[in-house]
């Protein structure tokens, strides 16, 4: 489902413009014709993946309105990109089902040729993989019931859903330091990003944090549930590509290049309602 206008309207002028990582030149400035675009996005894929054919992605297909099922089909955001990516480099996409604590474990091993899955480019984990970012999104709190406080705040004196191998864990611990004495927070650790909501909404925890895509689907279709406070801790998505893919990454950067330029990625962010994510740069490792 996707978020509506006013869920979108929470988060304007919250998000800011993401980091810059290596140089990212103009997609239009040197790229001449769509066909000349298009064959310099090829070009620099990895003879191995081209005699392939196939670019094989992984991600954890449950994290609408990003990537998730619907009626036995893929799709969300990052599917779409995913697809539009790989017609640029000529190749067919396989949007393979990872759980998401195996994600950075089979793009760093080199099982998936990439993982794109609602990943925070952090530099923690770029000494596994290498990003390509290409989405700039806040974290909100969501909680059942009322607290005190707002935003991390909220976290203090409460159980808190807080998936394994997430920012989530971090920003959760810093909080922690900050609660005052006799309401530190009890984390409820769970193993994907869908179960902090199910721990929720099954009375195991009462408030959890998310990205705001997915926090803003939850909230509308579980009325229960409310956002707490503004977005935190802007961050860049990116694309994880394994160190031994060679230019894959630079395959994947001009590709994306050449989607800004002609429209496509301006597309789909109206297409899923998440225009204010806007993030330009195709930076490599632009994440803090």
């Amino acid at each position: 489902m996707r978020i509506t206008p006013w869920l979108a309207a929470l988060a304007a002028g919250l998000l800011v413009t993401g980091c810059s990582g290596d140089p990212a030149p103009q997609g239009s400035g040197a790229t001449g014709t769509p066909a000349a675009r298009q064959s310099a996005a090829r070009a620099h894929v990895p003879e191995e993946i081209r005699r392939e054919g196939v670019l094989v992605i992984g991600s954890d297909l449950s994290y609408a309105p990003m990537e998730f099922m619907k009626d036995g089909e893929q799709t969300g955001f990052d599917v779409d990109l995913a697809n539009a990516i790989a017609a640029r480099l000529g190749l067919k996409l396989e949007m393979r089902q990872t759980s998401w604590g195996e994600l950075l474990d089979k793009a760093e091993a080199g099982e998936v040729d990439a993982a794109m899955s609602s990943i925070t480019d952090t530099a923690e984990r770029q000494k596994r993989v290498d990003f390509v970012d290409y989405l700039n999104v806040g974290s909100v709190v969501i909680a059942r019931g009322k607290t005190d406080g707002e935003g991390v705040e909220a976290l203090c004196g409460r159980r808190v859903a807080v998936p394994a191998n997430t920012i989530y864990v971090g920003l959760a611990q810093a909080q922690n330091k900050r609660c005052p004495a006799g309401r530190k927070m009890t984390v409820v650790t769970v193993e994907a990003l869908s179960d902090s909501m199910k721990a929720v909404l099954a009375g195991k925890a009462e408030l959890y944090l998310d990205d705001f895509p997915p926090g803003a689907v939850a909230v509308q279709e579980n009325p229960s549930l409310h956002l707490s406070g503004q977005q935190i801790e802007a961050a860049p998505y990116g694309i994880a590509i394994g160190k031994g893919k060679g230019t894959l990454k630079k395959a994947v950067q001009q590709a994306l290049y050449e989607l800004f330029d002609d429209g496509t990625y301006d597309g789909l962010l109206k297409k899923w309602e998440i225009a204010e994510g806007s993030l330009k740069t195709g930076a490599i490792n632009g994440g803090a």
